[in-house]
């Protein structure tokens, strides 16, 4: 699917596990030349359109009638579903594949725990399965090349540059495609809704905001995100998210100056209305804005026999 000239996205079908977004994978071409931002799943039914895509790529984009060149695989961070088909899209294209140092250790010790099998089954018996082969596949991408904030590629006669943006995991980057104006933002915004932000080790608010803050900055026209629809409005996307974040912070100082400083506490007056399957991924988002603001000395943590409690220091 065309999204500009040189900006494509390619869909695949919803794997067995997708979450609400699927994933998206994006093809930058130019003069003949092309770069995959993110790869998807490692399951067949996710690889294969993604091939067919590329093969099917000549004509007028792919210059002069000819089939595309892949020159890289630009992998954003290190998840399944951003990393998992990176192996294999590599295997068949012959394109290196390229992280940040951090996401390549994070899949260096995947692989230290995983078996040495690390085929797909056929037929998974269990969604659990499925994930554990799944993650088994992401940790075959290895890196041929190490790939950081400031770092530029060349595709044909484009210029992609790297943006270090930390936060969702500790070495998520964005790419920003120069002579379009275009940021592709991984997991670090997402076209609807917010992303999830664990505390350390995995990942950091604070982090995390500093990397909308330092988004701020690019003269983006259109941001393409790692899950949902291409977004228009980049400025006022970019200070949404920043706003959100500050107005949590806001409820969260507000509930421990009333003495209500107890996770659960906090948990049920933030989110009085949340559905009780989603209240997990909402007591880690809490827990990370804690550390965040423990660590700026507004909040002070008190572990007492009856749990943990946080005060104004």
């Amino acid at each position: 699917m065309e999204i500009t000239p040189r900006v494509h996205s390619i869909p695949a079908p919803q794997a067995f596990y997708a979450g609400p977004q699927a994933p998206n994978v994006y093809l930058v071409v130019d003069a003949g030349h092309g770069a995959l931002i993110d790869a998807g799943y490692p399951d067949e039914a996710s690889v294969k359109p993604r091939l067919e895509y590329l093969h099917g790529m000549a004509g007028p984009s792919a210059g002069s009638g000819q089939a595309l060149k892949l020159s890289h695989i630009l992998v954003t961070h290190h998840h399944i579903d951003h990393c998992g088909g990176a192996h294999a899209l590599r295997q068949a294209t012959g394109a290196p594949i390229c992280l940040h140092p951090t996401e390549a250790r994070l899949l260096s010790e995947w692989r230290a725990a995983a078996s040495q099998n690390a085929d797909i089954p056929a037929e998974p018996q269990t969604m659990d399965e499925r994930l554990r082969a799944w993650r088994r596949a992401t940790a075959q991408t290895t890196p041929d090349c190490l790939l950081q904030g400031g770092d530029t590629l060349q595709v044909g006669g484009v210029t992609i540059e790297a943006i270090d943006t930390p936060g969702h995991t500790l070495g998520s980057i964005s790419l920003y495609l120069r002579e379009e104006g275009v940021l592709f933002t991984g997991d670090t915004v997402l076209g609807l809704g917010t992303v999830a932000i664990f505390p350390p080790p995995h990942g950091d608010m604070a982090l995390y905001m500093q990397s909308l803050e330092r988004l701020q900055t690019y003269d983006a026209t259109l941001l393409c995100p790692g899950h949902g629809p291409p977004v228009r409005d980049v400025a006022r996307k970019l200070q949404e998210l920043i706003d959100h974040r500050h107005e949590r912070e806001s409820q969260i100082l507000t509930a421990v100056g009333q003495g209500r400083g107890r996770l659960e506490t906090m948990l049920a007056d933030i989110y009085p209305e949340l559905d009780r399957r989603l209240l997990g991924m909402a007591r880690v988002q809490l827990l990370a804005h804690l550390h965040k603001l423990q660590s700026e000395g507004k909040i002070a943590r008190r572990d007492e026999t009856t749990g943990t409690l946080y005060v104004l220091p």
